[in-house]
């Protein structure tokens, strides 16, 4: 276990050399504020993680407080982030490893399974979820199952009474290990009949504390949500699949399986977004059956492993591991299509079976085969955490995997800019338009540069454009506002402040600009509303100020 948790750091503490932000880290930061520490800490359970630039239907509080943490420590230095991913990944598999230990699954028959959790620490596949900072909700999600398992098993072995307050202690373990499993992330209800079946194995009452522990929860965290989204289930905005039918949702489905087993062989190779892959847009049917039938296949290798006393535990496992891949099969419209960082939750479930798997496979050689492949996987990962350095790194990567990725085009433009190198960004971003002439992102960043240069009329031209694309993106609004509220169409501006506000209730910036907006119209209650909003935002800055002490003059009612 220790010599595990030690591959994990030795894989993975060499990102903290890090010093960029990658794909959305800085929009996980900037303008966020809980993460800032604006706002308090409890305001990250009243809201969406993303909720100062639209709601995506992520529920993570745990997330938005690691950042806040993070910037609190180590302010904007990206490298003390990226240390501590490494040292979240590093504390799941020291905790899987103690679970294992407390599951007794090595004595006395075999071996303690380190094959199969010595490849989870360190394979490169995990760079998407250990090197990219935004990646660690999938680490902080097993975290607090893990938590939950280890509590529950050291209530329960050894089980030598059925006292009421052990049972209590089971079931405070199970609903403390499912509410933060799914404060982490959306995927860790898993955990809930983990921990349930946990608790079977050992005594009735065992199990009966459990289930009452983990109801508990989800109640809690089905109250949570509806509180913020109005219902308890997850559901995704802006899913790319989200009026597809079902059938075609299976068959992409079934194309992500197979990408899974790919990139469990072959971590590398392979796009970090897969939205424009065309092995993701065209996927014939037989690819996707292909999919399922590996899946299939694996759902009965578990099943007949686990029909053996000998292989019970494994068996299990791998039951569980396959059924971890059911939130990226589309039966419901995912937020995305596919990622590679769908795999941890797979692979740190698997670790049994694929332990056993290989022992199988392999007889005797297994170990030494093992010993290689730990060898060879560690530098690896080091190579494979470069490509999260900087989000210029990640989508020169992206790049070379989809070069006609408009996205990519754009987001890269947005790190020559930040470079210094604004005419290099002009010519990407008229790249990402040729290839996507209907891509809004491109369109607000060229409006955003003309409004720098005082081009007024270039730069509405192109925000509207813009706004029109965008109708989801509350940023292109709030830029259309901001240039609007310049050229004095304050009617107008305030119209596009709104819209912007609505698509995002928690942007800061937005709620100042309709502010400024409504007080420049005279509309002074209103301004004061907006600008009370953006202050209990946590903007503070003296335009928020300034425009409140003006209005009050005009709000206050005086009586005599």
């Amino acid at each position: 276990m220790l010599v595990c948790t030690l591959l994990a750091l030795l894989a993975w503490l060499p990102t903290s050399r890090l010093d960029g932000w990658a794909y959305d880290d800085r929009e996980a930061l900037d303008h966020h504020p809980v993460v800032q520490g604006t706002v308090p800490a409890l305001q990250a359970f009243r809201e969406d993680y993303w909720a100062h630039l639209g709601a995506a239907g992520h529920y993570r509080p745990l997330a938005a407080l690691s950042l806040r943490w993070d910037l609190a420590l180590h302010g904007e230095d990206p490298s003390g982030f990226h240390r501590t991913n490494a040292l979240l990944h590093a504390a799941v598999v020291m905790l899987a490893g103690l679970a294992l230990v407390l599951l007794g699954v090595h004595a006395p028959t075999r071996a303690f399974p380190w094959i199969g959790l010595g490849l989870f620490a360190v394979h490169p596949a995990l760079a998407d979820s250990v090197a990219w900072i935004s990646g660690r909700t999938s680490m902080l999600s097993a975290i607090g199952g893990l938590v939950g398992v280890v509590l529950l098993l050291s209530f329960t072995v050894p089980w030598r009474d059925e006292r009421l307050s052990r049972t209590v202690k089971v079931g405070l373990a199970a609903g403390l290990g499912t509410l933060l499993a799914l404060l982490g992330k959306e995927d860790g209800l898993l955990f809930a009949p983990l921990l349930a079946l946990l608790a079977w194995s050992h005594s009735r009452r065992a199990a009966l504390g459990a289930v009452v522990g983990v109801t508990l929860a989800l109640a809690t965290y089905g109250a949570l949500r509806t509180s913020v989204y109005g219902t308890p289930f997850p559901f995704a905005p802006h899913a790319p699949l989200a009026h597809a039918a079902l059938g075609e949702r299976l068959v992409v489905g079934g194309r992500a399986l197979l990408e899974t087993l790919r990139i469990a062989v072959v971590p590398f190779g392979h796009p970090l977004v897969y939205e424009r892959s065309p092995g993701f847009r065209d996927v014939e049917p037989w690819v996707g059956a292909l999919g399922w039938g590996a899946w299939v296949a694996a759902l009965a290798w578990s099943w007949r492993t686990s029909s053996r006393p000998a292989g019970r535990m494994a068996g299990l496992a791998g039951l569980f591991a396959c059924a971890s891949f059911l939130p990226l099969v589309q039966l419901v419209p995912a937020g995305v299509l596919f990622a590679p960082r769908f795999l941890y939750l797979p692979l740190l479930l698997g670790t049994l079976a694929l332990d056993e798997a290989l022992r199988s496979l392999l007889g005797r050689s297994a170990p030494w085969l093992a010993t290689l492949l730990v060898l060879v996987a560690v530098p690896t990962s080091w190579w494979r955490s470069g490509v999260y350095a900087s989000k210029a790194t990640f989508y020169t990567e992206q790049l070379e995997q989809l070069p006609d990725d408009a996205q990519a085009f754009n987001e890269l433009a947005l790190a020559r800019e930040e470079a210094g190198d604004v005419p290099g960004a002009l010519r990407l971003w008229q790249q990402a338009l040729e290839l996507d002439p209907n891509y809004g992102r491109p369109w607000s960043n060229l409006g955003r540069i003309a409004l720098a240069e005082g081009d007024l009329e270039r730069a509405e031209r192109c925000l509207r454009r813009a706004a029109e694309l965008g109708r989801g993106n509350a940023l292109a609004h709030a830029n259309l506002g901001a240039l609007l509220l310049r050229r004095e169409k304050f009617a107008e501006a305030a119209a596009s402040y709104e819209e912007a506000t609505r698509r995002a209730p928690g942007m800061a910036l937005a709620w100042r600009g309709l502010g400024k907006a409504r007080f420049a119209l005279a509309q002074y209650h209103e301004a004061e509303d907006a600008m009370q909003q953006a202050a209990r935002l946590g903007l503070h800055d003296p335009e928020v100020q300034r425009v409140l002490r003006e209005c009050l003059p005009h709000t206050t009612i005086c009586t005599y």
